[in-house]
């Protein structure tokens, strides 16, 4: 439960967060009328000018208990100040409104909670106080983060109910007010020789699906494309992947929750361009029928491809798609997001996404981003994309280079950008979905790439 309040005597029965950053933040509070030891222990907290927090229960009749974050020494990130003492924040708190949405963004982002399949539901009551004049900054930022949290949902619901089908109903039932929704079914699939996509498909019951959501203003203005895939579960084929690593595999799907819930956020905002986002859909399943290492599989480019190991599928799908979509629209550049493996976290850990490109103007907003999400470039010339032809098809789906793995998948799909395309990649494996409180983040999916994606088309535009 979440209301918006003009001021604070609306309150009743909550709890206060309040954020003093100097003593004229203090002063709106003097409606409290505070115990006179109450009082001298803030002022000595303004005099020694440390970060440090005030925790105090009242018999005030709309506030059962009162917590103080002092950020005073900003040496030290507010952001992280703030993670470090969210835990003090009750289940029902209310606070004021402040334009730079850090503490917004703290409150509840952190405190999202995933009770979906709980038979005992932990619900938040929050109450903001907003000035009126900052109202539609308030109401336009709990739509962004309504939309965070949503792709959030989404990555944590488990893989029986986000099969194929069932994703592409949740996809209609999304209300679009300017974005239409096409879905190409799998016999459409097949008919178009998308070989790549249908081999990775087989030894699944759950047919594979493409999705396009096209936000088209003008065919004159310049169009962004994102390519993105939805594994719904990889189990890695007949390369099956151990226990340990197929437990966590219902999020391989997270960075096209959150290219769907971007392309939400910018439903209805103003812009000038097109977007388009292209989605495949697909399980794998094992079966008699399943592909295996070193088939070899006609593409929709008509390049061949050897499978080199099933557990690498998700650069079969994509490349299938790069090329139906590079040969069927006219396209200035393409930016794919994935879910890549262990090699993105090897080199950069759970604190960054890794970006590749082949032009530097498609990334460069990305670097220079002013969200909590962080993003790193990683090397890359042509002699990558030699290295990954192969002698006996056109390609192999991984190579024998195992550290610079990263690298070599992404020139691996270069390949299919069938007209030389601006093409640029980035991985988000290990920032879409932590297993312990981290930033921002709390446990299991993050929210990586809604914020930050939604922010840059609109700069974009300015």
């Amino acid at each position: 439960m979440l209301d918006i309040l003009p001021n604070f005597e609306w309150i009743k029965n909550s709890n206060l967060v309040v954020l003093l950053r100097n003593r004229l933040d203090f002063e709106k509070y003097n409606f409290l009328t505070l115990d006179v030891n109450i009082l001298s222990k803030i002022e000595k907290n303004f005099q020694e000018q440390k970060n440090t927090t005030l925790k105090i229960y009242t018999w005030n009749k709309n506030f059962e208990e009162i917590i103080f974050l002092f950020y005073l020494d900003t040496k030290k990130d507010l952001v992280l100040f703030l993670w470090e003492n969210i835990w003090l924040i009750p289940e029902k708190f209310s606070f004021e409104y402040d334009k730079d949405n850090i503490l917004l963004d703290s409150l509840i982002l952190w405190k999202y909670y995933f009770s979906t399949y709980k038979s005992e539901k932990k619900d938040l009551e929050i109450n903001i106080v907003c000035d009126v004049n900052y109202e539609h900054f308030l109401q336009d930022r709990l739509s962004t983060l309504k939309n965070i949290t949503d792709a959030r949902d989404l990555v944590n619901t488990p893989s029986n109910d986000k099969t194929c089908d069932k994703y592409v109903r949740h996809i209609k039932n999304i209300y679009f007010k300017n974005t239409k929704v096409k879905v190409i079914d799998y016999d459409e699939l097949k008919r178009l020789g998308l070989g790549l996509i249908e081999a990775v498909w087989r030894a699944s019951t759950s047919k594979p699906k493409l999705v396009i959501l096209e936000r088209i203003l003008d065919k004159k203005l310049p169009t962004i494309w994102l390519v993105w895939k939805w594994i719904v579960f990889d189990t890695g084929w007949l390369n099956i992947k151990t226990e340990s690593y197929m437990y966590w595999m219902k999020d391989d799907m997270a960075w096209s929750a959150s290219l769907l819930y971007t392309m939400k956020e910018l439903d209805e905002k103003t812009l000038n361009c097109n977007i388009v986002c292209a989605l495949a859909i697909a399980e794998n399943s094992i079966a008699w029928d399943a592909y295996r290492p070193w088939d070899i599989i006609k593409s929709y480019s008509w390049k061949t491809v050897e499978v080199m190991n099933t557990d690498a599928e998700w650069r079969l799908v994509l490349a299938d798609w790069i090329s139906y979509i590079s040969k069927n629209y006219k396209l200035d550049s393409i930016t794919t997001v994935a879910t890549l493996t262990w090699a993105c976290m090897v080199a950069l850990g759970y604190n960054y996404a890794w970006i590749m490109w082949n032009n530097k103007e498609l990334i460069n907003n990305l670097l220079n981003n002013s969200t909590f999400e962080k993003y790193w470039e990683l090397p890359f010339n042509d002699y990558y994309i030699e290295k990954s032809k192969w002698s006996i098809s056109d390609y192999k789906n991984l190579t024998e280079w195992i550290f610079v793995w990263s690298t070599m998948w992404w020139a691996f799909l270069s390949n299919f950008c069938l007209n030389w395309e601006k093409f640029a990649h980035i991985d988000i494996a290990w920032v879409s979905f932590v297993k312990e409180k981290y930033w921002l983040y709390n446990v299991w999916a993050t929210w990586f790439w809604v914020d930050s994606l939604s922010k840059i088309i609109l700069d974009v535009n300015k």
